[in-house]
C-alpha cells in the first residue's frame, strides 16, 4: 500500500489533484471501498490542506468565487456519497459503477475537453455542478478527474486552478471526514495505516512539488498520468464486471479504453510536434 500511495502521491504535490484517482483503481483490485476511502479522505484532509497553503498567495477574486459558490454542492454531495458508500452490500457492483464515471472524466480531459461557464451564471449553477462531484467523493475519494474538468475549464491560470481545486477539496474531505465519522465508516484501524504510509505520502508530494518546477513541459507529465489512470480503471472496470455478471474477466472494457487513450494520446503527441515546430 505504502508503494501505491507513494505513487499517488506524485501528481497530488505537482498539481495539487491526481491522488485518489491514481491510488484507487490500484487500491480496488483487492480491497473495497469501505477498507481504502476512509484512509484515502483523512490523507487528503492533511495533502489538501497543505496545497491550499503551497498556493494561497495565487488566489484571486474569479478563483476564490468559484471555490465559494461550488462549496455548498460538493459539501452535500460529500455527506449523501458518504451514505451511499455506509449502506453499499454490492462491494463488485460499486466499484464498477465508479470506474464507469471515472474513465469518462479522464478521458474527456486528455481529450483536451472545454466548455467555459462564466462567473455570472456559476453562481447560479455552481453548486448544483458540484453536486455529484461530492457524492463521487463520498463514494470512492475520487474527485480530481472531474474538478480538474470543471475547473480547468473556467479560463484560470495554472496557479488560480491550483488554489481553486485544492480549496474545494479541503471542503469535501473535512465533510466527507464528518460524514465518515458519524456513520461509524472511520474506525481506529485508519489511523493505523495512515500513520505507516505517511512517509511514502510525505516523500511523494515533496517529490511531485519538485517536479512541477523543474519540468518545462507539464502538459506531458499529466498526460502520462492521465494515461495511467485510464489504464489501470480500464483493469479495473473488467475485472469486476465479471464478478456482477458472473463470468470471468472481461477483458473488452480494457482494450475499448487503452485504444481510445491510445488515439487521444496520438493526437496530443502529433499536436505538440506541431507546435514544437512551429515555436522553433
Amino acid at each position: 500500500m505504502s508503494v501505491i500511495l507513494f505513487i499517488a502521491s506524485i501528481p497530488s504535490g505537482a498539481f495539487a489533484y491526481g491522488f485518489s484517482a491514481t491510488a484507487t483503481p490500484l487500491l480496488l483490485i483487492r480491497y473495497t471501498n469501505r477498507q481504502i476511502s476512509p484512509i484515502l479522505n483523512f490523507i487528503e484532509i492533511f495533502q489538501n490542506i497543505a496545497n491550499v497553503m503551497l498556493n494561497f498567495r495565487n488566489y484571486t477574486k474569479k478563483s476564490l468565487t468559484i471555490t465559494i459558490y461550488g462549496i455548498p454542492g460538493i459539501a452535500i454531495g460529500s455527506l449523501l456519497g458518504a451514505y451511499l458508500l455506509k449502506i453499499s452490500v454490492n462491494d463488485a457492483l460499486l466499484k464498477v459503477i465508479v470506474y464507469s464515471v471515472l474513465i469518462p472524466l479522464i478521458l474527456l480531459q486528455a481529450a483536451g475537453f472545454r466548455k467555459e461557464i462564466s462567473l455570472d451564471k456559476w453562481k447560479k449553477v455552481g453548486y448544483l455542478v458540484t453536486f455529484p462531484v461530492g457524492v463521487l467523493y463520498g463514494v470512492s475519494t475520487i474527485s480530481g478527474p472531474s474538478l480538474a474538468l470543471i475547473i480547468n475549464n473556467q479560463g484560470l491560470t495554472k496557479e488560480e486552478f491550483k488554489f481553486a481545486i485544492s480549496a474545494l477539496r479541503v471542503a469535501e474531505s473535512i465533510t466527507t471526514f464528518s460524514g465518515y465519522l458519524t456513520l461509524g465508516v472511520f474506525s481506529a484501524q485508519v489511523l493505523y495505516y495512515v500513520a505507516i504510509t505517511s512517509p511514502a505520502v510525505i516523500t511523494g508530494m515533496a517529490i511531485g512539488v519538485v517536479t512541477a518546477r523543474i519540468i518545462k513541459r507539464k502538459e506531458d507529465f499529466r498526460r502520462l498520468v492521465m494515461s495511467f489512470d485510464s489504464w489501470v480503471s480500464g483493469y479495473g472496470l473488467s475485472f469486476n464486471l465479471g464478478k456482477v455478471i458472473g463470468y470471468d474477466v472481461l477483458y473488452w472494457p480494457m482494450i475499448v479504453v487503452i485504444a481510445i487513450d491510445l488515439y487521444l494520446l496520438s493526437k496530443y503527441i502529433v499536436k505538440r510536434k506541431k507546435i514544437v515546430r512551429e515555436i522553433d
